[in-house]
């Protein structure tokens, strides 16, 4: 429990393609115990599959963690890897990604400090979870 008696729940896996199905599943039922309609729970899902695929282009291969936050008003996941040095996504994938994640998320950012590199994702909870 955090402070705000919210609840963070972190999973953190190999920086490869195959392993964001264990992403993918967590992100589910995490939106789903915070009570999000079938339709929500599905596009937060493609938001963590998006932006994992960002950060698995853009790692040195070290692993992908994902902190998901559960508030009062929002769920809030945040994904860290360490980027590759020089790593950059193209503009075009950027770009696609950036109206994607416009479309499926209420509030989203991808950063890079140094030798890590960052997302947010955020999504307005409207009704009581069911966990």
């Amino acid at each position: 429990m955090n402070d705000d008696g919210g609840c963070r729940i972190g999973l953190s896996v190999p920086s490869e393609s195959r392993y964001m199905r264990l992403a993918r599943l967590m992100a589910s039922g995490v939106a789903t115990s915070c009570g999000l309609p079938l339709e929500e729970v599905e596009d937060f899902r493609i938001a963590i599959d998006e932006l994992c695929s960002a950060l698995i282009e853009l790692s040195d291969g070290d692993a992908v963690r994902l902190a998901f936050e559960l508030a009062d008003d929002a769920l809030v996941v945040v994904g860290t890897t360490t980027a590759a040095p020089g790593g950059v996504l193209d503009d075009e994938r950027l770009r696609l990604s950036r109206q994607i994640l416009g479309v499926v998320t209420d509030d989203h950012s991808m950063r890079r400090c140094g030798d890590t590199v960052s997302f947010t994702a955020r999504e307005r909870l409207r009704g009581r979870g069911v966990g």
